[in-house]
């Protein structure tokens, strides 16, 4: 293995999930549990955000996380990507509800901008 850019990249995206998830994200790496949702994923020790705001946060950034967890190296976005997403306030997000699935397709898509779920 080459490290590269985005092999930093890759592990942001494990560092992030682990962070929301309140454990190392390998479970759901490898396993295809297509229905989970984002909520139940959730670290269980915290209480479930009710805040619109944070909501919306939260989904923002599992969306990067799988965006930069690509099975394909060329297809990760670059941390300069990844950084000004988070600064980009122009977005539509579901909730906790979507799919964990869903997060994944709209990872592999988010290098083209804007991270936008239909309701």
């Amino acid at each position: 293995m080459v490290v590269t850019e985005k092999c930093d990249v890759y592990s942001f995206g494990v560092v992030a999930l682990e962070t929301l998830m309140g454990r190392h994200p390998g479970d759901i790496l490898s396993s295809s549990a297509q229905a989970i949702t984002l909520k139940e994923v959730l670290d269980p020790r915290l209480s479930p955000p009710t805040n619109e705001i944070v909501i919306q946060n939260i989904c923002i950034i599992a969306t990067l996380a799988f965006s930069c967890l690509h099975s394909n190296p060329k297809s990760r976005p670059s941390m300069k990507f990844v950084s000004q997403e988070f600064l980009s306030p122009k977005r539509s997000l579901a909730g906790l509800e979507i799919s964990l699935l869903e997060l994944r397709t709209l990872g592999m898509h988010a290098n083209g901008g804007d991270i936008t779920v239909p309701s």
